[in-house]
């Protein structure tokens, strides 16, 4: 993976990476099509469903699978080291797409809406709200809405056939005109 630039601003360097090793990152699929470009690796290596997602405490929306007599709801995340670390936290605690990070990473520790700061965040600094936090939240609306839209069509052409399939859903909306 690439370091991240030293000329990134980032509040997040007297941080202790708290967020970055136990909470989901759960991505629009536009985001995850965007990040996949811009790194340069394929999907199935860093992004994987999960079905461990409370689908009321998340705004995007789920795929739905159809497993035998039930639906499944499954999302896309970014997978994780040991269990607990982001795949793109170093071990210096520092975010190696820092200048690519989804919408999430960007608006945390503020609500998606980026304006006012998420009770119990876990931050043990002070964070500064970036120049552009409104911005980021007004694409992630839009990157939602999107998404509701790519998730029905990917519903519609891959929910029954049971478990959903990273390397599949990467080439459906990565190398197709989906």
């Amino acid at each position: 993976m690439p370091p991240i630039s030293s000329a990134i601003i980032n509040s997040c360097k007297s941080c202790t990476a708290k967020c970055c090793r136990g909470l989901a990152v759960v991505l629009t699929i536009p985001e995850a099509v965007r990040l996949q470009k811009a790194i340069g690796i394929p999907a199935d290596e860093f992004l994987e469903f999960s079905c461990a997602i409370d689908s009321k405490e998340t705004p995007h929306y789920p795929l739905l699978v159809k497993q035998e007599r039930k639906v499944a709801e499954y999302f896309i995340v970014i997978k994780r080291r040991r269990k607990v670390d982001c795949s793109f936290l170093d071990d210096d605690l520092a975010c190696t797409i820092y200048s690519d990070r989804p919408h999430v990473c960007r608006l945390y520790p503020f609500e998606l809406d980026g304006k006012d700061q998420k009770k119990g965040a876990l931050c043990p600094v002070k964070f500064v709200r970036e120049e552009g936090t409104e911005a980021v939240a007004a694409q992630l609306k839009k990157d939602l809405h999107e998404h509701g839209k790519m998730a029905r069509v990917w519903v519609a052409a891959f929910g029954s056939s049971g478990t959903p399939d990273m390397k599949k859903f990467s080439d459906y909306f990565c190398n197709s005109k989906a």
